[in-house]
């Protein structure tokens, strides 16, 4: 896949948006964890039993919140490599972006335009035609 300037800054949008999405999941993982550490030092009996439930679901959901901007800096590791599955991937992240305003609404009309406009073929080297030689008709 022959890929132009704009896509790879598409692709490294998208991989900058899922680094930050990263980021900012870890902070308030880190900090929902920590509130929930102190509150668990506090509980007993069957209120333990609630609270280590509570705090399974929570890390099942976090870490299926957190695979969505893996997926998206993965998608776009591979749209720099040109892979037309890494194309694919990021034209969805492009839709779903659209819905962050105001940075992934940008990111993603953007990553939509590049992505599913024309591209532009590279120029075809000119025919060689050798003197000298006939040429059969």
């Amino acid at each position: 896949m022959f890929i132009d300037t704009h896509v790879r800054i598409a692709a490294w949008l998208h991989i900058a948006l899922g680094a930050i999405w990263v980021c900012v999941l870890v902070f308030v993982g880190l900090f929902v964890g920590a509130f929930g550490a102190m509150l668990g030092a506090s509980a007993h009996g069957s209120h333990a039993g609630v609270l280590a439930w509570t705090a399974g679901l929570g890390a099942a959901l976090f870490l299926f919140v957190l695979a969505f901007p893996v997926l998206e800096i993965v998608a776009g590791v591979m749209l720099l490599g040109g892979s037309t599955a890494g194309r694919v991937i990021t034209i969805v992240f492009s839709v779903l972006e659209l819905i962050n305003f105001p940075f992934g609404t940008v990111v993603g009309i953007y990553s939509l335009w590049a992505l599913l406009r024309e591209l532009p073929q590279p120029a075809a080297a000119p025919a060689v035609v050798q003197l000298g030689v006939p040429q059969r008709s």
